[in-house]
């Protein structure tokens, strides 16, 4: 189940990749080919660059492999940076797994307004579907969490929030 949930996601990540060019797009779609395949190692080997240089679906991906433990040690640490990157870009499918690990407290301290303003923005920009769907009930999960006060910081953090610029690893 995890994994084809998992795997699933990689192949709508990888399609919908509009990476920096259509070199960057060839290996996000060789990383997805190698992940279909099993050969996670490979996947990464095709992402990491990506990621480094900021495309935010590769570094989606990325966190997913470390996540998992897939072609890389298992470290939700990790998998909550990349996830985060991402997140901070815009990219709502890692805004949803971010949003998540402050929920389970996996790689980050939990933090239900955090979950929270994360699950929330994810909600506002995934396509309707089954993982808008999912989002959406993880958010109601968590909003059981908080008190009125804190939900309304949560939703006024969400309001108020801004993508980042792309900031490529090697000038950070």
């Amino acid at each position: 189940m995890i994994r084809s949930w998992t795997t699933a996601l990689i192949v709508t990540i990888g399609l919908s990749a509009v990476a920096t060019g259509p070199a960057a797009a060839a290996s996000m779609s060789d990383g997805v080919a190698a992940y279909q395949s099993g050969d996670y190692f490979r996947a990464v080997q095709q992402w990491q660059p990506l990621a480094e240089r900021g495309d935010p679906k590769a570094q989606t991906a990325l966190g997913l492999a470390y996540y998992h433990g897939q072609g890389v040690p298992q470290d939700w640490g990790e998998a909550a940076v990349w996830y985060r990157r991402a997140a901070e870009q815009g990219y709502p499918y890692a805004q949803g797994l971010l949003g998540y690990l402050y929920f389970i407290a996996h790689g980050v301290h939990q933090d239900y307004i955090e979950a929270y303003q994360w699950l929330n923005l994810a909600a506002a920009g995934l396509p309707p579907g089954d993982e808008r769907e999912l989002v959406i009930t993880r958010r109601g999960y968590v909003q059981t969490q908080l008190s009125p006060n804190e939900l309304h910081d949560a939703q006024q953090r969400s309001a108020q929030w801004r993508p980042a610029p792309v900031v490529p690893e090697d000038v950070q």
